[in-house]
């Protein structure tokens, strides 16, 4: 948990880190963990209606990793339009497959099913029957390969869930608790549930606590600046 010590300082208890499992005391910390978990830590009083926290929804996504025994794509990536697939990543490098032994031509493509609420807990068996005549209809090449492998990786709550509403129950960084600042894609970034995002809430956060302490400071990614997915698209 996050309590505060008696000189002041925040105190955070983690599971076996420091290995003697004693917590770890700061003058800032910076809580950047999913909501619920936030809300599960957060001190009393840290935040108005901190209840907010735990009507921002989750959102699964669902990958399907499928090897071919031979290549399909010839491109890193490609979005589909018109197609139950959403997005098909090359992971052929990245996995080690293409310096494994016996691979041979092989080539691994995840599909990356964001929102995946239909899916999610579907057997293997359906998503397989349904998914990979639709990697043929896209990827030609593939009508005549050979499926190696096919398995699947399941996130129920992998993102927060941008549904109408939400942005007014997203939390800015600084807490009402001196020192004690939020960080997460579901913070108020005004970006939607992405890695971006992720990334300015840590640099928003970052940013204020320095500016509280009365640090002098840099942003890392000055191109980034404060605009909107729009501005910066």
């Amino acid at each position: 948990g996050v309590t505060r010590t008696p000189e002041g300082r925040w105190s955070a208890a983690t599971a076996g880190r420091p290995a003697d499992g004693s917590p770890v005391e700061a003058d800032v910390l910076v809580l950047a963990v999913p909501q619920r978990e936030a809300h599960a830590l957060l001190p009393d009083g840290a935040l108005k209606d901190p209840g907010r926290l735990l009507r921002i929804g989750s959102a699964p996504i669902l990958n399907l990793h499928v090897i071919y025994d031979r290549t399909v794509l010839r491109r890193p990536f490609f979005a589909a339009i018109g197609s139950p697939v959403q997005w098909v990543f090359d992971r052929t490098d990245a996995s080690g497959l293409r310096d494994a032994p016996g691979a041979g031509d092989s080539q691994y493509l995840a599909v990356s099913q964001s929102a995946a609420y239909d899916d999610i807990d579907r057997p293997v068996a359906e998503l397989r029957a349904r998914y990979l005549p639709e990697l043929e209809r896209l990827l030609p090449v593939a009508r005549g390969a050979r499926v190696r492998d096919f398995f699947v990786t399941r996130e129920r709550t992998a993102t927060f869930a941008p549904v109408p509403g939400v942005g007014l129950l997203r939390p800015s960084a600084p807490t009402d608790a001196p020192g004690l600042y939020l960080a997460g894609a579901w913070t108020a970034t005004g970006w939607p549930a992405t890695m971006e995002g992720a990334v300015r809430s840590g640099l928003s956060a970052a940013r204020t606590a320095l500016t509280d302490l009365g640090r002098p400071h840099v942003n890392p990614l000055p191109a980034l600046g404060g605009g909107t997915p729009k501005e910066v698209a």
